[in-house]
């Protein structure tokens, strides 16, 4: 080659001066490039151009001359390639003590494989995609090499680690090092870090000799390993005559630079599932096996893939993702460097990264072709998928790749860590001129468009406000609670100053709880939910969620308009929640103008949220399901406000919630039968009292939560819990009867009052009869299987009751027989009952049991309450029958009433539930009906046109019922007096719908007013 043509190479290589000098020098050294052609020298002119680091190197090395031979560097080399060269190196020196030596050799190894690759690069023979690979090959390369040797080291001088399995036999314990970054992703730059993550599998002991021996271990695994660890970084980063090979950072491990080096798999597992954060999803996207063991990496890898890639994230996410890089905009990168970090600054490499990232978080769990860890062919996938526009993937590609490209060649000059563009215009001109512009005004064009492309489309996906920003709360607890308490105060609660230390705690945990900075924030964004549920002016500022309902629990009773709303599903992923609008009582769907569902006590739903949070146990996975589904979230919020008893209960099991709304089992209605089969898996548990009230428990919550929301109509609910009463009094029987041996039942049992009619709620006694066929001669017998039926399921346990028994409406009361035969109870109703007894067998439904023995005693008390077709033995019996029951009532309500409280009393009070009960009982025994259920008997006098009042009484009878719902819902006692005590009766007026207990009193007085107007007119024309 001629001085002529080395002369045209050197005026058109990005550095003229540089490249003249160079080759000066290189004369000088010894350096022969004689027998170069033209593409050789082209690629070292470029080479010379781009660095001046490798410029020093080839004047100090001039035998790195023969690897620019142009037809060698023309094809990138794989990685079993590089292997093979390595491979020589490590066999040939294979003891500890050859050790140095063969580090050395590793040393130069590297060193020529990163000049290949920069030639290859800087004379344009590969792009950066092959380039990036090419470079994480060879850190593959070496570091597996270092572990081999670091590990040869201190097997030689402390043992073999070993762990036992579970038969006790021992098993060498393997070890790996994860790539993480850039190198995870096999996107290494040429002076970037090497992020690492250590791995070992299990606890154990460090053996000198082989297991079996009484040799004492020398240390335990977990010293080891983390010596293990330290050893192989130090080797890594030292820096000696023939250089180094990467510096280590292995902070992105678990606690960060507080935690161990290297961890078990099984403390990586704990870690994640309780303190993970959102960035470590978002840096174990790149995780990747290096060196060491690959199958233990491989079980890592698929510990971890429910953590990077969730299969549900709440989209808030994106926010706290903005956050995060915001402050690496604000911390870390110099001021006056914004606009000129290729890497940290706006529109660089990392807002690249974090658009990807933060898609996969989102997207790749339920995903799985985004679960890649290079960008750009995640960035492929996203436009594939339209999770991402093309035009904006393809700017967003295109963009990648000049930035690393300006990236390489700033780090290349000097081989150092930098991101900047250099602020003198001569390093400027060269830059620009080594990404192949003439001009530097053509290469800043270039850059600008690109960064822009890029943070336009980082913009438009992530929000710039922070969620604490979003949510309006003061940005920190602090040490006081000066900014909190105002806020809290205005939110209805009673004692601010509590309030406060609860709300702390919930979101950084007690004292003695390490809480990540993850769960706090997760914590904070679930607290303005909260404070949305609140009664009271909100706080300028704070966002407020959507109500649980629209409307409030009174909307399909009290509102006849018509909604447009249609059955629709709540929430994404794990407990979802199913809505569905609900009907008044013409079938029409009910829209409120009301206000929506608030809390009543918001100082005692923060406790009890405090003491449900403590019992979980898990913060981290309970708020991230919380804030994945708000809607969950704020039914344990409604939940813990309707219901103590539930309250307490939840605490007590605090995973039973969770169980049911993540099996989907709440939306599921079940019939007596259904539950009946699910009692009988229980059938073979030894104690069968735990068994009855575990279930029971169960099924009285997933009812619950279906209730408190207003996911049910009115008769609904008390459908669902009669059906569940009668299939906990036929499964007691069949236990009774298996445990005495008895294989057909012996007698019927019968449902009256609220069971009767299949209108039992919270707190309702099951009202019951037992009754014998009448071939039975010694129904005495009997007695201890009916009483040890009431006592399985009435008996109070550590677990509480299933439901109280009563058989006190039995002939002759408590003085009879516990189990009746039909022929005494046919001479009893015809003979000796009175008229209060045959009007409680209006209400009379079998159960269980007989089912001759049933059908009969039906057959008789439809017989004895027909008093349309006896109208003369009635008369002569009880005289003016309805009369009487009328002046029963009015017995009832003046000796059951408390004395000034009858606006209260919402059952026995003037205009009480028991009035409408009254009328269709009475009805049933004008007509001869046999309708146990309240208001089907009142819809049936509707219907014949025999009750022309009955839908004015419907109506209310409705609101009163749900009244009474809602008052023993808080306690699961049979309430039926409203309190009298003035802030207990405000919690009760919220829970039912209202904002004033003085609106509340004056819908009761309302409704209560016109049934006793109803009854009047029933029983007294």
């Amino acid at each position: 080659m001629g001085k002529a043509a080395w002369r045209k190479i050197v005026k058109s290589s990005a550095d003229p001066v540089r490249v003249a000098n160079f080759l000066d020098s290189l004369r000088e050294a010894g350096g022969d490039t004689a027998g170069f052609s033209n593409e050789s020298a082209r690629v070292l002119a470029a080479l010379v151009s781009g660095s001046q680091f490798l410029g020093e190197l080839l004047l100090a090395d001039p035998d790195l001359l023969s690897i620019l031979d142009f037809e060698r560097l023309r094809h990138a080399r794989r990685l079993a390639g590089v292997r093979r060269e390595v491979d020589p190196i490590l066999a040939a020196k294979s003891t500890a003590a050859d050790a140095a030596g063969t580090l050395a050799q590793l040393r130069r190894f590297k060193k020529r494989e990163t000049f290949r690759i920069a030639a290859r690069d800087l004379g344009g023979l590969s792009d950066v995609v092959e380039i990036t690979r090419e470079l994480s090959d060879v850190a593959d390369v070496c570091l597996g090499a270092v572990l081999q040797i670091a590990t040869r080291q201190l097997v030689e001088k402390y043992g073999q680690p070993f762990h036992e399995d579970a038969d006790g036999r021992r098993h060498p314990t393997p070890f790996c090092v994860l790539g993480l970054g850039k190198l995870g992703g096999q996107e290494l730059n040429y002076s970037s870090d090497v992020d690492l993550l250590f791995l070992y599998a299990e606890e154990g002991e460090v053996l000198k000799e082989a297991p079996g021996t009484t040799l004492r271990p020398a240390m335990s695994n977990h010293q080891f390993f983390c010596r293990l660890a330290e050893t192989f970084s130090t080797e890594v980063a030292r820096a000696t005559a023939d250089g180094f090979f990467y510096r280590v950072d292995s902070r992105l491990r678990p606690e960060g630079g507080a935690g161990p080096l290297a961890r078990s798999i099984e403390s990586c597992e704990n870690y994640y599932a309780q303190w993970g954060q959102t960035w470590e999803r978002m840096m174990l996207i790149k995780a990747r096996h290096v060196a060491g063991d690959g199958g233990l990496a491989s079980e890592f890898l698929e510990m971890i893939q429910p953590f990077r890639f969730p299969r549900s994230v709440s989209p808030e996410i994106l926010a706290e993702i903005a956050a995060t890089k915001e402050r690496i905009e604000k911390e870390v990168v110099r001021a006056g460097e914004l606009e000129r970090n290729v890497k940290l600054g706006r529109g660089g490499i990392r807002d690249i990264e974090f658009i990807v990232q933060s898609l996969q978080v989102l997207h790749a769990g339920r995903s799985p072709f985004l679960q890649i860890p290079q960008t750009l062919p995640c960035l492929e996938k996203l436009a594939q998928y339209d999770l991402l526009e093309y035009d904006d993937a393809r700017q967003l590609d295109s963009a990648y790749r000049f930035l690393r490209d300006v990236e390489h060649r700033l780090q290349m000059e000097n081989n150092r860590q930098t991101h900047t563009i250099p602020d003198d215009k001569p390093s400027q001109l060269r830059l620009a001129r080594l990404m192949g512009f003439t001009t530097l005004a053509g290469f800043q064009t270039a850059l600008s468009a690109h960064t822009t492309h890029v943070r336009r489309i980082y913009d438009s996906l992530l929000k710039s406000d922070s969620p604490e920003e979003s949510a309006g709360l003061p940005p920190a607890f602090g040490g006081d609670a000066a900014e909190w308490t105002p806020l809290l105060a205005e939110h209805s609660f009673g004692d601010p100053e509590r309030a406060f230390q609860l709300f702390k705690e919930f979101a950084e945990g007690p004292g003695y709880l390490h809480v990540s900075p993850r769960t706090t924030e997760l914590a904070r964004q679930l607290i303005p939910q909260f404070l949305a549920l609140c009664p009271g002016v909100a706080k300028p500022g704070i966002k407020t969620v959507r109500a649980l309902l629209p409307r409030h629990e009174w909307a399909h009773v009290l509102d006849s308009g018509d909604s447009p709303s249609s059955s629709r599903q709540v929430g994404t992923g794990r407990g979802s929640i199913s809505r569905r609008p609900l009907e008044t009582a013409d079938g029409t769907t009910g829209s409120s103008t009301r206000s929506a569902v608030v809390l009543s006590d918001p100082d005692r739903v923060l406790a009890r949220l405090d003491s449900f949070v403590s019992a979980y146990g898990s913060r981290a996975s309970l708020f991230e399901l919380w804030n994945n589904n708000p809607d969950y979230f704020e039914l344990v919020l409604l939940l813990f406000d309707r219901s103590e008893f539930l309250a307490l209960a939840a605490i007590r099991t605090p995973d039973l919630i969770d169980g049911l709304v993540s099996s989907g089992r709440i939306s599921r209605r079940k019939t007596a039968a259904e539950i009946l089969k699910d009692l009988r898996f229980g059938l073979h548990d030894a104690d069968q009292f735990l068994w009855l009230r575990h279930y029971h428990e169960t099924e009285l919550m997933r009812l619950a939560l279906r209730d408190v929301p207003g996911q049910v109509d009115i008769e609904q609910t008390p459908a669902e819990f009669s059906a569940l009463a009668d299939a906990c009094l036929q499964y007691a029987l069949e236990v009774v009867l298996r445990a005495h041996k008895i294989k057909s039942p012996p007698f019927a049992i019968i449902g009256l009052g609220k069971l009767g009619g299949g209108e039992i709620t919270y707190g309702s006694d099951l009202d019951i009869l037992f009754v014998a066929g009448a071939r039975e001669k010694d129904p005495a017998r009997l007695q201890k299987i009916a009483a040890e039926i009431m006592d399985l399921l009435s008996r109070r346990t550590e677990q509480g009751i299933v439901f109280h028994t009563d058989a006190r409406l039995r002939p002759d009361g408590e003085k009879g027989l516990l189990v009746q035969t039909l022929d005494s109870c046919e001479r009893y109703y015809h003979n000796r009952a009175q008229l209060w007894e045959l009007q409680a067998l209006t209400r009379s439904r079998f159960i269980a049991g007989n089912d001759a023995a049933g059908e009969r005693f039906l057959a008789l008390a439809a017989a004895v309450t027909d008093f349309s077709k006896r109208p003369s033995f009635n008369k002569e019996r009880f005289g003016s029958w309805k009369e009487e029951i009328n002046h029963m009532r009015m017995r009832i309500e003046k000796e059951r009433t408390p004395g000034g409280q009858d606006d209260l009393a919402i059952k026995t009070g003037k205009g009480g539930l028991m009035d409408v009960e009254f009328i269709a009982q009475t009805l049933g025994l004008k007509n001869g009906w046999q309708e146990p259920n309240t208001l089907k008997a009142l819809e049936r006098g509707r219907d014949n046109k025999i009750f022309p009042e009955a839908e004015k009484l419907i109506e209310n009878y409705r609101r009163l019922r749900r009244v009474e719902a809602i008052l023993r819902r808080w306690s699961d006692e049979g309430e039926t007096v409203l309190p009298a005590d003035a802030p207990a009766f405000y919690r009760v007026s919220v829970r039912c719908g209202f904002e004033t207990p003085e609106a509340f009193r004056d819908a009761l007085a309302q409704w209560r007013r016109a049934i006793r107007e109803v009854y009047d007119k029933f029983f007294l024309r």
